[in-house]
């Protein structure tokens, strides 16, 4: 597999530095990559990422010192205590699609990252098309509804005021909270926080050194803890353990993002896995973990001519897309793209149970079925 680096990608090949004056932009994209991946920095960038740490703290302080406010309807939370991708959107397309399975009326009240400033609160039609979802609410809502059309979407950078809207004008009994753990203006009835296995706290730093928006203390707040990509993680026992010493009583539910199949991104038709492994293909993303998504297909079988991996919630280049043979992406990327060749796939993603033989609770039964660790 090549790694292809650009000026626009996440991954960069530039000179260091010069210590003597801050490093130019291209320089900076290459140390958000290195902060991601807990890798060293320059000394420089390592005093100036620690300086900018108070910040943070000073933020979520602020956010505690007013009492949470409370709607009325069954709220679930979702989110993490770290920047960048721990599959949290699979967690709530099941959680959705289980509350809509119920009987329940469902809006996923969510802060819009990434999309054109309009009117808040901002309700989504059920009519809106993908593209103007992507636009005005996110690429995240939109592939939730893609998979969930029966939920409501609502854009709330005070998520409270969405809420009341989803219950007042839309009839919901169900509200789900997306990327809210930090949101903490809201009181909800389960706070449900996910954790990368791959990559549970970073460096072990506060944004921007680290990857941490916040100390590894304030899982306390959580209701559940989910930990996703277990089958890639290097250390699952020692994570459980540290985990268990800062919340020993709160349930864990141990999954994998599970390869669900492969659609063709400009009409929907399946395609086959055996397709894809007949020649090489490229891979392109721009999601908070692309290392994770290259490792699935690998993993799937396909051999990866070359893979381009973009900044996170960045539109992919139209030159990225044209490549001899199959384009596979994410289907969060397939949300943000427009006109696309034939030849660009998707793969289709799905959180499932970890079944570990030796962390099975009961003999002849799977993991994460006790204690209430489903998130439906």
């Amino acid at each position: 597999m090549r790694i292809c680096l650009s000026s626009n990608s996440l991954q960069i090949d530039t000179a260091p530095a010069n210590p003597l004056t801050l490093p130019s932009m291209p320089d900076f994209n290459d140390i958000a990559n290195r902060v991601r991946r807990g890798e060293s920095l320059p000394p420089q960038w390592d005093y100036l990422l620690r300086c900018a740490t108070p910040i943070t703290r000073l933020g979520m302080a602020l956010r505690h010192l007013k009492s949470p406010a409370h709607v009325n309807a069954k709220v679930i939370s979702f989110g993490n205590i770290t920047a960048g991708g721990t599959g949290k959107t699979p967690a709530v397309i099941a959680c959705v699609q289980a509350q809509i399975a119920a009987g329940n009326q469902v809006a996923v009240v969510t802060r819009g990252y990434g999309s054109a400033r309009t009117r808040e609160p901002f309700v989504a039609g059920t009519t809106m098309s993908r593209a103007d979802i992507v636009r005005l609410v996110g690429d995240e809502p939109a592939l939730i509804r893609h998979h969930a059309p029966g939920c409501a979407l609502v854009k709330a950078a005070r998520r409270a005021d969405g809420a009341r809207i989803a219950i007042e004008n839309l009839g919901c009994d169900v509200i789900i909270l997306d990327d809210a753990y930090q949101h903490v203006q809201i009181a909800r009835d389960e706070n449900i926080c996910l954790i990368d296995a791959t990559n549970p706290f970073g460096n072990g730093h506060l944004v921007p050194r680290g990857i941490l928006r916040e100390p590894t203390g304030a899982l306390k707040r959580a209701t559940r803890i989910v930990l996703t990509r277990c089958d890639q993680a290097t250390d699952l026992d020692r994570l459980v353990k540290q985990i268990e010493a800062i919340v020993p009583g709160t349930p864990l539910r141990f999954t994998v993002h599970a390869p669900d199949g492969f659609w063709r991104v400009s009409d929907g038709e399946t395609v086959t896995l055996d397709t894809l492994r007949e020649c090489p293909v490229t891979a392109v993303s721009a999601i908070g973990n692309p290392e994770a998504f290259y490792r699935t297909l690998e993993g799937l079988g396909l051999r990866l001519r070359e893979a381009r991996a973009f900044r996170d919630h960045a539109s992919i280049p139209d030159d990225a897309l044209h490549a001899d043979g199959f384009v596979v992406t994410t289907e969060k990327d397939a949300m943000r793209i427009g006109k696309v060749p034939q030849n660009v796939v998707a793969l289709k993603i799905s959180l499932q149970d970890y079944c570990d033989i030796h962390r099975a609770i009961a003999e002849d039964e799977p993991c994460g079925k006790k204690s209430g660790l489903q998130i439906e």
